[in-house]
């Protein structure tokens, strides 16, 4: 009798990570032997950077102890994966985002950044397979001399969907005669909150029907919300704070446009509707997408809308004059990405 090889998903915050969440529930579909290691609690207190050295010290320490024959770690920070180089069995290294581009935007220059490439290049070279979140990412692995490199995307859950009439949704909101677009995500510096402020003055100027709902919060929300004052803007922006996830399909399905306001920075190259969850989310129900031409947005089909980030405002405007329009395919669910990853653990022996 074959004995069933036993997987451990790994990541920092797992109950967070959405794509390490439906790894599992697509690999306890499938009868995997799978667990997910559950980091220690994060220690309280301050400094804050004292504070993440010892909780990814601590991590590192559990990783090292842990028994499986299969890893499969998600990254950022991918320093914390480094000691399953070092133990016996299956690496997968999922990417998820580029690490390195993303400290850089966040801290600057600094000489962390050459480390954090270092240990990306390392852990593609020393991973049994690489898993890739899209194309871009995948290309940059095969360069880095993965020996095994698979393209399993963020595609939106099969039941992904509204509950309610567009309808309904929109007279609650207080948007039920206006041209809706649609801010959904982080309020926060690699999110684009300043362009997303910069595209909201001039858009309302150039479209006087035109509102913005802002769905979710962050750490330059209190800075967002003085800027709606100051331009005096509170009849034509919505804010709703988070919601439940569950309550997304409907705010999109509200919107008559949504909006990606990425300005161009360190990950831009890496970035595409494969990748970002809210992207698939917003193409999974037909909505016309207006997103940087960079990474994947460059080359993707209606009704992918892509502009140069300098120009948003304006195509906000030309949109509401003049609506795109095209041929939409049906947008992938997670169902393929399902199936890439059981042609992967089928391959590692696990089914």
């Amino acid at each position: 009798m074959l004995v069933k090889k036993r997987v451990l998903l790994i990541g920092t915050e797992p109950e967070r990570m959405i794509r390490l969440q439906r790894v599992l529930q697509s690999m306890r579909k499938l009868g995997i032997d799978v667990r997910v290691l559950e980091p220690v609690t994060k220690p309280r207190g301050r400094p804050r950077i004292l504070k993440g050295m010892i909780r990814y010290l601590t991590i590192t320490f559990q990783i090292l102890l842990a028994r499986a024959d299969i890893y499969h770690f998600f990254n950022v920070p991918d320093n914390v994966g480094l000691p399953l180089t070092l133990k016996r069995g299956t690496l997968v290294y999922d990417v998820r985002a580029p690490w390195a581009a993303v400290l850089r935007e966040t801290f600057g220059k600094s000489p962390l950044i050459f480390l954090a490439k270092f240990i990306e290049r390392f852990m593609t070279r020393k991973a049994d397979h690489v898993v890739c979140v899209n194309r871009m990412l995948a290309e940059r692995a095969v360069t880095w001399g993965a020996r095994s490199v698979r393209v399993i995307p963020n595609y939106p859950s099969e039941d992904f969907g509204p509950t309610r009439d567009r309808a309904e949704t929109r007279k609650e909101l207080g948007i039920d005669d206006s041209s809706v677009v649609l801010y959904l995500g982080k309020l926060s510096k690699v999110e684009g909150v300043d362009l997303l402020m910069e595209v909201i003055r001039s858009a309302t100027r150039l479209t006087p029907k035109v509102k913005f709902l802002v769905v979710g919060a962050g750490p330059q929300e209190s800075q967002f919300k003085r800027f709606v004052e100051r331009e005096g803007l509170e009849g034509r922006v919505v804010m709703t704070g988070w919601i439940p996830h569950e309550e997304v399909a409907n705010l999109i399905q509200a919107a008559d446009l949504c909006l990606l306001p990425r300005p161009w920075d360190s990950c831009s190259p890496f970035i595409g509707p494969e990748s970002i969850w809210k992207a698939g989310e917003y193409l999974s129900l037909g909505k016309p997408v207006l997103a940087p031409r960079m990474g994947g947005f460059a080359t993707a089909p209606f009704p992918v809308i892509a502009v140069d980030p300098s120009e948003m405002a304006q195509a906000v405007a030309e949109f509401f004059r003049r609506p795109a329009t095209g041929s939409v395919q049906p947008h992938p669910r997670w169902p393929e990405s399902h199936r890439r990853l059981e042609r992967l653990y089928r391959s590692l022996g696990a089914l």
